[in-house]
């Protein structure tokens, strides 16, 4: 009995000098899962948003019977966690840091740059549904946006995200052409004067030129757009935070048109997502991660989907849409639009949800 006492004693004690080491191990593979990062981000569904609650046009009517909704993608950083999660799911995709963020810039960076983009999007969306209903809008260009800039190239710690440059050595730069034929005239070492709007405030900075990355054409380094100020007659209110991108611009243009349009409620009773830029003109442009859109608006009972009918791929978003619509089974109706035009001839056809 001593000896069957002694045994037993013996295995647990090895039990109980093993465990500690076991929990040790199980914590570091745990760190590694989630805390080890990996050089991609990884995109799956986001929510599909109902617009009226987020948009105020003065003097406009909310009479929808339906809704129109903005969907959205989450993006994130993928630890080991996620790039295992994503290999496994069709509703999650990873893509390469390098097609996110641009060479040194930083997430804050990233962010900036989306709600800029957005920040555009609303303004360009408030140009082309007033134009549509009727109203004069005043579009003037304001200089040369700073959408980011590139690593080893002088604007890089100079220049910011959301600086706008009015002028180089004093010549003004009202768009982006303006700044790259001024540049075009200098050579690689010449220094220059940009003057820039910055947080509100005018300020100065000079930097030297330097060849861009695969070009001997000297320039800033920066990655610009054009700054624009549009001016409608009504005020527009849009509550968007935490919201990037230009992808809900076509949405937003079709809520601030039914809310200026009072004679006729555009949704029929139906719930409307949608994803698309809107250009000016009222052209709508291909947007990324459309399969999660899909996944996200039939999540929220959407009964139509406006998809991109582009032709800047060998699939267009459409066709995409059409694809994940299928695959997960989804009772939505995918409507093919190239502008603001087809989604509004498409809701003016339908009869009321019901009838």
């Amino acid at each position: 009995m001593s000896e069957e006492r002694l045994i037993t004693r013996n295995r647990t004690g090895r039990g109980a000098h093993s465990i500690p080491w076991l929990f040790v191990l199980a914590v570091v593979l745990l760190g590694m899962v989630f805390f080890v990062p990996t050089p991609y981000y990884v995109t799956r569904p986001g929510s599909a948003i109902e617009l009226a609650p987020m948009i105020d046009v003065e003097g406009g009517k909310k009479d929808e019977s339906g809704a129109f909704m903005l969907t959205t993608v989450r993006m994130g950083e993928a630890n080991l966690a996620w790039y295992l999660y994503a290999h496994l799911s069709p509703d999650a995709e990873l893509m390469k840091k390098e097609l996110v963020v641009g060479s040194g810039e930083s997430n804050e960076d990233f962010t900036k740059r989306e709600l800029a983009v957005m920040d555009n999007s609303q303004k360009i969306a408030e140009a082309v549904a007033f134009r549509l209903a009727g109203y004069d809008v005043k579009i003037e260009n304001q200089g040369v946006w700073v959408m980011g800039t590139i690593e080893g190239m002088p604007a890089k710690n100079v220049l910011q995200i959301g600086d706008v440059i009015v002028a180089v050595d004093g010549r003004p730069t009202r768009e982006a052409k303006d700044l790259l034929h001024y540049l075009s005239t200098k050579k690689a070492g010449d220094q220059v004067e940009v003057t820039l709007i910055r947080d509100g405030r005018e300020e100065k900075r000079k930097l030297a030129l330097a060849p861009l990355p695969d070009s001997k054409t000297p320039g800033l380094g920066i990655r610009p757009d054009n700054k624009q100020e549009i001016i409608v007659p009504k005020r527009v209110s849009i509550t968007a935070q935490g919201i990037g991108g230009p992808s809900a611009g076509l949405m937003m243009t079709l809520e601030i048109y039914d809310q200026l349009n009072k004679e006729i409620d555009l949704t029929r009773g139906y719930k409307i997502a949608g994803t698309g830029t809107i250009s000016p003109d009222g052209s709508v442009g291909r947007i990324g991660g459309i399969n999660h859109k899909v996944v996200a608006a039939d999540q929220a009972g959407a009964d139509i989907f406006f998809a991109p009918d582009d032709a800047e791929g060998p699939v267009s978003n459409y066709q995409e849409a059409l694809a994940t619509a299928k695959r997960i089974g989804s009772r939505m109706r995918v409507v093919p639009v190239k502008t603001v035009d087809d989604a509004l001839a498409f809701l003016k056809a339908q009869k009321p949800k019901g009838s």
